[in-house]
């Protein structure tokens, strides 16, 4: 009774479970193709594509009674990705191709009707399972080779075709190792600067310090005053992204496959705005797969949400606690995953629902303005760190002189993010509340002023942690080494109860 196997994964959130593909093949009995080990549809639908595969690519089909397993069978296999391993583990069951070499490789690919191995998504998570387990290859398509690359230590064969994959395992066939891909470019606006932004210096500054601090932010006016325009060159301040960073970014969008065919590393800052009729799923993640959803596809860059009071509750309230912990964790029946989650987020909204350009043309009664608001709950505004009201700019203002770009304004953010770093922080706005005092430690006048505020403004707990970490991103982009009284009072005016 010969077995063969086969090495691939199983790519559970932004990890890969290793997956060994055992087939046995029995010439005795009646043709017969079963396949078990927790596979979904398109993994038992590939029955089918193997076998056309296999008759399409080679000079042989095995006849005869085949059984394939994914082991283990705990880990539901899901997707197209396993149909390679399948058929080169049923080639070396019916003994056309040595189990040895297949037994040291890992192989990851959809295979076509032609026998054609096609890309699928999360080659690089694949990858680097493969070289955790110190496999001596990586067999996978051509469009996915590049990808897969960026993982050092690992020889990543493209195979065009299922034949090319058995001529390299039988050593009739040298394939050159694929070379790490050009860097992969997501939408980042990075083509737009600051200096497009008129008459609106007080966000300017709010944006300068959510950027340099890492800290969610609030913009409250009416259309049309520049709100999206500000939230869309948020990333055109940002340092670049660190090799770690890149490296998690790259991850998440292979797995759901924002990754063009033939393009690596991402080295943008993701920018992502949903629409406001987006589910609780498609922002925070879920549904049937376990996916990712919109608040970590934004991870280390920025998550714009235009028009928050018409996004759903449930999808809102379901940021909460991902926005304190800055991580996921969804569990379903079927299993559970985390996700990073550090994007930080820009919100806009107007002033109230019907969107007059000032208040002298606005018909909402009290009332409505009111409902309007309440969309919002208290709990997430006090998430927020920074909050500022935008006004109509003067028609000047409009024709003058354009402000500071991008380019000066990411020098004093980067030389911040810079003094964050040598404190060991990653950004302020990810402090742990024990470190917060230590860091954001304030002089007798600070005290006073911030207890004035707790009082007066009915600052939470929260709310007053919240505030000394904005008051320690102005301290570093001032290149204070203390938090003053100035920083601390510029701090709590940008608190959301002076704009809501």
């Amino acid at each position: 009774m010969p077995i063969a196997v086969a090495n691939t994964v199983a790519i559970e959130g932004i990890d890969a479970v290793p997956v060994e593909v055992e087939a046995h093949f029995d010439r005795a009995t009646e043709s017969s193709f079963r396949l078990v080990g927790l596979p979904d549809t398109a993994v038992r639908e590939a029955r089918d594509r193997v076998r056309s595969g296999i008759r399409s690519a080679t000079p042989f089909y095995p006849t005869g009674h085949a059984v394939v397993n994914l082991a283990p069978n705990t880990v539901r296999k899901v997707g197209p990705s396993f149909d390679l391993a399948i058929a080169l583990a049923l080639i070396a069951a019916a003994g056309h191709v040595p189990p040895g070499p297949l037994r040291r490789v890992a192989v990851y690919g959809e295979l076509g009707l032609d026998g054609r191995v096609r890309p699928v998504r999360g080659a690089i998570v694949a990858a680097e399972s493969a070289r955790r387990l110190e496999l001596a290859a990586f067999l996978c398509a051509p469009e996915s080779a590049g990808e897969a690359a960026l993982v050092g230590g690992l020889a990543v064969i493209p195979c065009a075709t299922l034949a090319d994959a058995l001529a390299y395992l039988d050593g009739s066939r040298t394939i050159e190792p694929a070379a790490p891909a050009s860097a992969a470019l997501l939408n980042t606006a990075r083509t737009s600067d600051l200096a497009d932004v008129r008459g609106q210096p007080l966000a300017r500054r709010a944006l300068e310090i959510a950027a340099a601090g890492g800290h969610h932010m609030l913009m409250v006016g009416p259309p049309g005053v520049g709100k999206t325009m500000l939230a869309r060159r948020l990333p055109g301040i940002l340092p670049p992204l660190a090799a770690g960073e890149a490296l998690e970014v790259t991850r998440l969008h292979s797995v759901v496959g924002l990754i063009d065919a033939g393009h690596g590393l991402v080295t943008s800052r993701p920018f992502r705005a949903p629409h406001h009729g987006a589910s609780a799923a498609a922002l925070i993640g879920g549904g049937p797969a376990l996916r990712p959803g919109e608040l970590s596809l934004a991870t280390h860059g920025v998550l714009f949400l235009d028009e928050l009071p018409e996004f759903r509750r449930d999808a809102l309230e379901a940021l909460r606690a991902p926005l304190e912990d800055g991580v996921l964790r969804i569990a379903r029946a079927r299993g559970s995953v985390t996700y990073p989650c550090t994007a930080a987020i820009i919100a806009a909204t107007n002033p109230c629902p019907c969107g007059a350009p000032d208040l002298s043309g606005c018909s909402c009664t009290p009332e409505r303005v009111a409902a309007y608001r309440r969309r919002i709950s208290g709990p997430l505004l006090d998430r927020m760190d920074v909050g500022v009201r935008l006004a109509r700019p003067a028609a000047e203002v409009l024709r003058g002189d354009r402000p500071e770009g991008s380019a000066v304004v990411a020098d004093r953010v980067a030389a911040a993010v810079e003094r964050q770093t040598a404190r060991g922080v990653v950004r302020n706005a990810r402090l742990d509340p024990s470190a917060i005092r230590h860091v954001a430690r304030l002089d007798d006048a600070g005290e006073g002023v911030l207890r004035r505020a707790i009082e007066g403004m009915r600052l939470s707990p929260r709310g007053v942690d919240r505030s000394l970490r904005v008051a320690r991103t102005i301290a570093d982009l001032a290149g204070d080494e203390r938090v003053t009284v100035d920083h601390i009072g510029e701090a709590l005016s940008f608190r959301l109860g002076s704009v809501a």
